[in-house]
C-alpha cells in the first residue's frame, strides 16, 4: 500500500497508553498527513508530542506534510512544530489519492478515541 498507517504510540514507565500519534506517509507522492496525535492531559507540555512529530517527519522532511482539523490548542502546537521544522504542517486534505483519512474520533486499528 503506498501510504499505509503509521502509529507511534507513547507509554509511561508502567507500560500504560499515555499517547500516540497516526500518520500517513505517500512515497511516491511526496505527502504526509497526521491523522491525530493525542497526548493525556497529565502528559501534555512535557515535549512528547514534539518528540513524537519529529520522529515521524524527520525521515522525510521534503514531503509535504498535513493535518487534520485541529483545536485552538492543536493550532498552537501545529504553529510552534512548523516554525521548528521549516514545514507547514498545512490544515486540511491531502492531494494524494493513496491517503485515505480515517472519521474523526476514530484512533489506531479503528478503536474510538
Amino acid at each position: 500500500m503506498p501510504a499505509g498507517r503509521h502509529v507511534i504510540t507513547l507509554l509511561d514507565g508502567g507500560g500504560r497508553h499515555i499517547g500516540h500519534l497516526d500518520y500517513q506517509v505517500c512515497h511516491p507522492c511526496g505527502v504526509a498527513h497526521v491523522n491525530t496525535i493525542a497526548i493525556a492531559g497529565h502528559w501534555q507540555g512535557m515535549g512528547l508530542g514534539r518528540e513524537a512529530l519529529h520522529r515521524a517527519t524527520d525521515p522525510w522532511p521534503a514531503y509535504t506534510w498535513t493535518t487534520s482539523r485541529q483545536s485552538a490548542d492543536g493550532r498552537k502546537f501545529f504553529a510552534a512544530m512548523a516554525e521548528e521544522t521549516g514545514l507547514e504542517l498545512v490544515q486540511g486534505a491531502v492531494e494524494c489519492p493513496h491517503i485515505t483519512v480515517p472519521p474523526r474520533g476514530l484512533g489506531p486499528g479503528g478503536a474510538l478515541l
